[in-house]
């Protein structure tokens, strides 16, 4: 019984640690902070350390709170089977590029993929298919088309006191703060792209429509994307749960900061065969 109680302790205090340091995470980082009474947060939330329920609930709201809806708490996700790829079709004098979602784990598989589809490919122009693109990790997809985006900075994360960490695209490696990420196809394709969004396209789908903002040569069709133009950051808490929260609004290469939809130049209900059309 002693050693029963010694380590029911010692994980209570291990789940209070995490979850201190999860609002800690929150409150210094988050998007909308000030929106919150940080002293009456923090007794509400220990106040429920031990219901699990309220303890998850308390949490999201509060996340939503101060980070806004792109955010929440959520279980781990578990590895799932093999990744959906890029994708090529030539149509016509173009060649549209799909870019699915990428899990950051699959990040490798995915841009190599994006290598291989790519290498010794010419077109008279250029249409990146981004209609529900939403979730997992921009990386693979910007490094994917990093060929296309053109060198230098593409986009930035812009935190709440206006700091940029710059995303930068050199010999086709895309990079973070100057943090390499991940090595995209090699090489650099001048003339038109077109990006193609719509309603379910979020995050991930929304950095690389804002990454091609500002480039020469570059319009996008479609519909609003989702709203998720944010970056995020995350804490773990027990039972194996993960919080995460907005901690920074997307930017892009002309320096206009997002945060919510990002609006298509041409407005249309088919944007592919607009953009066919268009260019």
């Amino acid at each position: 019984m002693i050693g029963r109680g010694r380590r029911e302790r010692k994980a209570r205090e291990n789940a209070k640690r995490a979850v201190t340091a999860a609002l800690d995470l929150v409150e210094g980082r988050a998007l909308h902070a000030d929106r919150v009474d940080w002293a009456t947060a923090r007794t509400d939330v220990l106040g429920v350390l031990d219901d699990p329920e309220q303890l998850e609930l308390k949490l999201f709201h509060l996340v939503r709170q101060a980070g806004g809806p792109h955010g929440g708490v959520r279980r781990a996700r578990p590895t799932s089977g093999a990744p959906e790829l890029p994708r090529i079709e030539e149509q016509g004098d173009a060649i549209v590029v799909t870019l699915p979602a990428c899990a950051e784990h699959d990040a490798r598989t995915y841009t190599d993929a994006a290598r291989a589809a790519l290498d010794g490919r010419t077109a008279e122009r250029w249409i990146v298919d981004l209609r529900g693109t939403g979730g997992g990790s921009p990386w693979p997809l910007l490094a994917a088309v990093a060929p296309l985006l053109g060198e230098g900075e593409v986009g930035a994360f812009v935190d709440r006191e206006g700091g940029r960490t710059p995303w930068t695209v050199r010999d086709g490696v895309v990079s973070q703060g100057g943090t390499p990420q991940l090595q995209g196809p090699p090489g650099r394709v001048d003339g038109p792209v077109s990006v193609l969004t719509d309603g379910n396209t979020a995050n991930s789908g929304e950095a690389v429509a804002v990454a091609f903002r500002g480039r020469p040569d570059a319009r996008s069709y479609g519909a609003p994307t989702l709203g998720f133009s944010t970056g995020v950051e995350s804490a773990p808490l027990p039972g194996g749960l993960v919080l995460t929260v907005a901690t920074s609004r997307f930017s892009d290469r002309t320096g206009q900061v997002y945060g919510g939809p990002v609006t298509p130049d041409v407005p249309s209900d088919d944007p592919l065969s607009m953009a066919l059309w268009d260019l």
